[in-house]
Parts: C-alpha cells; structure tokens; sequence
C-alpha cells in the first residue's frame, strides 16, 4: 500500500512539474565545480542563452542575472520579461574566498525547494554554465536546474556547443532539457516591474 501511495505521489509530482522544472528519481550527482573561482570576476550581469525549465522563470523572455557582493553576502537577481511585465527576483547567498563556486539557497516563496547555484565553468569574459541540484530525501527525487550564460545577449556557435558539450558532461544534464531564452528586441518590451524578494519559508510558515 506504501508502495503504491509512493508512486502516485511522485508520478503526479513528475506531471505537474516536468513542464517546469527536471525532476529525476535518486540522489543528486557528484559535479566538480570551477577551479579557483574568483568572484569578484564573476559578478555583473549574465545573459540567458539556454536554459533547463525553472519554476521560478516559467516562460520568461529576455532573461539575465545579476550578481554583486557586499563583504560575504552575495545577491543573485533573477530578470525576466512574462506578459507585458518585467520581474526581478531576489536570492540572497553567502561566499568567502576559497570556497566551491557554489552558492548556497535558502527554500523560500520563490525556490521553495532550494536548489544551490554552482557556477561548473566560466571564461568570466564571455560565457558561464551554471548548474544546480537539490535531492529530497522524504520522496527520493532530485530537483535539476541549469543555465547557458553569456555577458551578451548573445553567444557565438562555437561558444555555445562547447558550453553544451560541457553542461551535457554532468549525469542527468541532458541537453534535450535546454530550452532556448528569446533575447531579441519583440520579447523585451515591458510595461512595468514587479520585485519579489526571497522570503524564507520558516519565517512564511509562522
């Protein structure tokens, strides 16, 4: 009987989500992340080229991040264009130097699962492949997120199949996932902006 009320509840759960965001049953992959990752050349904006389905960016055109420091505290801001508006969501990390190029992220009204920010590789001049996983371990599904990064709306075709060659070497990251970001002037017109700050799910639950 647990067996069955299990399946139902992750099928339904892959339905409703595989749309939106890459589910996978099992624990999340062991991935290396960049290799004497320097921030500070890291921060700024980075366009969106591709990228796998994300709840939180669902149908968004003209997407970019921005990333700034302040002492150890890092904010990742997520733009995107839906409707005739322009939403800007806001995630804070921390990072010291010396650590992975990984940004952890609290489960909030936005990302109410989590899922932490690995920067797996960047040129920090042109293009960046940023990875993401988080396993729930009550359901055993893993929740996958990845982004094709450049620091112009555009990327060269050389640039952007080394980024897929190199995304795709990571298990699960299959690049049939990869939905191509409309970054062209028809999708970028915005009548207003909406913020949304993170808010933790602790403190939304009290």
């Amino acid at each position: 009987m647990l067996k069955t009320i299990y399946l139902i509840v992750t099928v339904i759960l892959r339905f409703e989500l595989s749309n939106t965001q890459i589910l996978h049953f099992g624990k999340c992959a062991e991935v290396e992340t960049m290799r004497y990752f320097d921030l500070e050349r890291f921060l700024g904006i980075w366009y969106e080229i591709e990228r796998f389905p994300t709840w939180y960016e669902e149908n968004g055109h003209c997407a970019h991040k921005r990333i700034q420091a302040c002492g150890r505290t890092v904010v990742i801001e997520h733009y995107f264009i839906r409707n005739g508006i322009q939403y800007v969501l806001q995630m804070n990390s921390t990072y010291s130097p010396g650590d992975e190029a990984v940004f952890e992220i609290e489960e909030s009204n936005i990302d109410p699962v989590g899922i932490p920010f690995s920067v797996i590789t960047t040129d920090y001049d042109n293009y960046a492949i940023v990875y993401g996983c988080k396993y729930n371990e009550h359901i055993h599904i893993k929740y996958i997120s990845a982004w094709i990064l450049s620091r112009t709306s555009t990327l060269s075709p050389e640039l952007r199949e080394q980024a897929r060659s190199e995304l795709t070497s990571i298990p699960f990251a299959n690049a049939a996932y990869l939905q191509t970001v409309e970054q062209g002037e028809r999708y970028c017109t915005y009548h207003w902006t909406a913020y949304v700050q993170t808010q933790d799910k602790d403190i939304e639950n009290v």
